[in-house]
């Protein structure tokens, strides 16, 4: 997502971009919670971060600041909060607590006058930059010095996590200080590699290889954060996995495991993790069924070309995935002919005569039909081939039966509960298109066309 969305925003113009931002800042002022906002505006900061400043929006921002600070942990964010927490992978809502316990007891005076500078009318975006730069550069001893103490004694462990926010935002904090501390040699790599990288920058012997490789021969203490830079740029999770065969130079999963590249596939399981907990965790369809695509084309690589057996604590992780994501289907789908029986029931009108469709339980239907195609090819990587035979044959007969008998009744449909069997009947048509395919679904349109033509000529005959 954040490659789509670097290559959309160097497509816009300056003011198109500035039109864009503009909205988008309205529309976290409103308390929108839209994770793709913040991934567009940290893409601006990491923009900024490297000198474009030119192309970024001239009015001040009250959050300005606080991306600037985090711009050089930008590539290491994940939105969700992974069960497991993984070095190299920052939650965003620890960035919040973090810049919170930075105020308010670090260095509370400079983050103050910081921060009302940074609100000026007058202030530039790089200004802006080198303020962020600047408090960095203040509070990093002291945060070493905290997080030493922390090492050194269990209490103060606990009291320095109370005050940061909990467990989490603390370890969350120490990868921010290893990727502030690694600048000199992060953004370099950084520059040095394509925006968008595939499984054939992965090759043996391609410059990209050469150069992530030579990389972490240097800073092998730090891989898991060169593959979290790595992992962003991926057009493929699964593509890591091909990396660290490639850097060993071994397809063996307990080799690859103890090599100095093992962290390349480290971040290629937590992406597996992070897929299962975006499914189970509710969220739209889209999202779900990007995650789910998303976790079955990392998995398959995995079950294809290597051998998991190899490298047990690796293979109890995908096995705890799949077990996870087995439940969550096979509940989804021992629900979907109920839902689609919900969801094709002729709605009640409101006060203005218009149709009240059941959106949620229409949305649940097209899961359920979804997920029922997208398991032809992963219904046996997630032990999912019962019920899916199963939830096959109950579809196929709940939406032919219902939908024949919503096209059936709607030449009868009384005129005032018209437009509310249509409905029903294009809710239904749209199911059949997902389940069955176009062709079908073309046959009952004629068919609903044909209905309401022979309304229209009995009406006139009556008439």
């Amino acid at each position: 997502m954040s490659v789509k969305i670097r290559s959309y925003l160097d497509a816009l113009s300056v003011q198109a971009l500035r039109t864009l931002m503009r909205g988008l800042e309205n529309e976290r002022a409103r308390g929108t919670d839209d994770p793709h906002i913040d991934l567009i505006l940290d893409a601006c900061m990491e923009a900024s971060r490297r000198g474009e400043v030119d192309r970024l929006p001239r009015q001040p921002r009250c959050d300005w600041l606080q991306r600037m600070f985090f711009a050089p942990v930008a590539d290491l964010l994940v939105d969700e909060n992974l069960q497991h927490k993984e070095r190299g992978r920052i939650t965003r809502a620890s960035l919040p607590l973090i810049w919170t316990w930075l105020q308010r007891d670090v260095a509370p005076e400079a983050f103050a006058s910081a921060g009302e500078r940074a609100l000026r009318l007058e202030v530039e975006p790089e200004e802006v930059a080198t303020l962020a730069e600047d408090l960095r550069d203040l509070v990093m001893p002291r945060i070493d010095e905290e997080l030493a103490v922390a090492r050194g004694d269990d209490r103060a462990r606990q009291r320095l996590a109370m005050q940061v926010g909990g467990e989490r935002a603390l370890r969350d904090l120490v990868d921010m200080m290893e990727a502030f501390h690694g600048l000199s040699w992060l953004d370099p790599l950084r520059e040095s590699l394509p925006e968008r990288l595939t499984v054939w920058d992965f090759k043996p012997g391609s410059p990209s290889l050469r150069r992530i490789k030579a990389v972490t021969d240097r800073k092998r203490d730090h891989a898991i954060i060169i593959a979290a830079v790595v992992l962003r740029r991926a057009e493929a999770p699964e593509a890591l996995l091909l990396l660290a065969s490639n850097l060993a130079e071994t397809p063996n999963l307990r080799k690859i495991a103890a090599s100095p590249y093992a962290a390349f596939a480290e971040m290629a399981f937590s992406e597996a993790e992070r897929f299962a907990a975006i499914v189970c965790g509710g969220c739209s369809n889209a999202v779900l069924f990007e995650a789910l695509g998303g976790y079955h084309a990392l998995v398959k690589t995995l079950d294809r070309q290597f051998e998991l057996e190899d490298a047990p604590a690796w293979h109890r992780r995908i096995a705890a995935t799949r077990r996870a994501l087995s439940r969550f289907i096979t509940g989804e789908l021992e629900a979907a002919a109920s839902n689609i029986r919900r969801a094709l029931a002729v709605p009640p009108l409101d006060g203005d005569g218009q149709p009240q469709l059941d959106t949620p339980t229409i949305e649940e239907a097209k899961r359920g039909v979804l997920l029922l195609s997208r398991m032809r090819d992963a219904a046996e990587s997630l032990a999912a081939n019962e019920i899916t035979a199963r939830t096959r044959q109950a579809l196929d007969q709940t939406l032919e039966i219902k939908t024949r008998a919503l096209l059936g009744a709607l030449s009868d449909s009384p005129e005032a509960r018209l437009s509310a069997h249509l409905a029903a009947v294009d809710t239904a048509i749209c199911l059949c298109e997902t389940h069955f395919g176009k062709d079908y679904a073309d046959l009952l349109r004629r068919s609903r066309k044909a209905a309401l033509s022979s309304r229209k000529q009995e009406t006139r005959a009556t008439g």
